[in-house]
């Protein structure tokens, strides 16, 4: 079982995905997939960027509470460009090393 999250659907057809707020309704879309083992597909078409708060959002929460296994098997990244994944991994690596 799986979903697919159209970022820019989610946030209303942005091309910038900066609001902590968005990030979080996103989050509660991925945790229950992700709690019964299923795959979430993030798709980033149409978005040029994210910030950190964003991206803290939907996988340093995450990393932080549950360790980065919790994530790691089971998301997909689609159309994510090089400064997305780079600020997505910025934020992984730090939440990383602030886990609980």
């Amino acid at each position: 079982m799986g979903i697919v999250i159209n970022i820019k659907n989610e946030i209303g057809g942005l091309d910038f995905a900066g609001s902590r707020g968005s990030g979080e309704l996103i989050r509660e879309k991925m945790k229950p997939v992700l709690d019964n083992g299923g795959d979430v597909t993030l798709d980033f078409t149409g978005i040029e960027s994210i910030t950190q708060s964003f991206a803290d959002e939907i996988v340093g929460i995450f990393v932080r509470a549950f360790g980065i296994d919790y994530i790691k098997d089971s998301l997909r990244l689609n159309n994510a460009n090089d400064s997305i994944k780079q600020t997505l991994n910025f934020v992984i690596s730090y939440s990383k090393k602030k886990m609980a």
